[in-house]
């Protein structure tokens, strides 16, 4: 059965929302807080879609194609007309074709979800990924002197999957291939290629502070007059 086509207000921004990620916004544009106004009137969602450094002959922004619609949950209006938002990402969507660029963004979109959540080779790597992910939140949070802690990961892979994509701590374009994967056993892939990577990295930046500090501590008492 073919995806239902759709017409969704669209907010280019220098983010990549992920279904189910927090997403916290303040409207000060007069065409984004009349985008707001009329989602508030209508359905409360809107699509975000990462802005490229690209323009085209007009000068109008590109966008990427494959974004997340986000749901306005909570909305405060500010005393000089500007409002602050909370919004949750709710499904992801393929951009067909921009509809109208003024005074928004409007799209034609089509929901995109992920795919095969249930295939051996998805259940296969579920252990590994989430072994992979506890250790990448462990030493992230060595590094930077906090403890880190997941309670315990969802049972539902494609929340994993977007749980581990929302909270790598990696430039926007790489976010940006992680939310185009087709399906989840492709997201695992690449998110277990990008684990590798940052647990080597973190563990070396964990090995220099270590050194660092002990330098420091020597330091300190060759000059201490006591």
């Amino acid at each position: 059965m073919p995806n239902e086509i759709l017409e969704l207000p669209l907010f280019p921004l220098d983010v990549v929302l992920f279904p189910g990620m927090l997403l916290p916004l303040h409207i000060f544009e007069d065409r984004y807080r009349l985008m707001i106004s009329q989602c508030l009137q209508g359905e409360r969602q809107f699509g975000v879609v990462l802005a490229t450094p690209v323009q085209d002959e007009q000068g109008t922004t590109q966008v990427s194609t494959i974004g997340t619609s986000a749901r306005i949950t909570q909305v405060q209006h500010l005393e000089d007309g500007c409002l602050d938002i909370m919004t949750t990402g709710y499904e992801r969507f393929r951009l067909l074709q921009i509809v109208r660029a003024e005074p928004y963004f409007v799209g034609r979109i089509e929901p995109y979800p992920l795919e095969d959540t249930d295939s051996p080779q998805v259940r296969s790597l579920v252990g590994k990924v989430t072994g992979s992910f506890v250790r990448y939140l462990r030493l992230a949070g060595e590094v930077l002197g906090a403890r880190i802690e997941v309670a315990s990961a969802p049972r539902d892979r494609t929340s994993l999957a977007y749980l581990m994509a929302m909270s790598l701590q990696i430039p926007l374009l790489e976010k940006q291939v992680l939310l185009d994967a087709p399906d989840v056993l492709a997201l695992f892939n690449k998110e277990l290629t990008i684990l590798s990577r940052e647990e080597i990295l973190l563990n070396l930046m964990h090995q220099v502070e270590k050194e660092n500090k002990g330098y420091v501590r020597g330091v300190s008492q060759d000059l201490s007059l006591s």
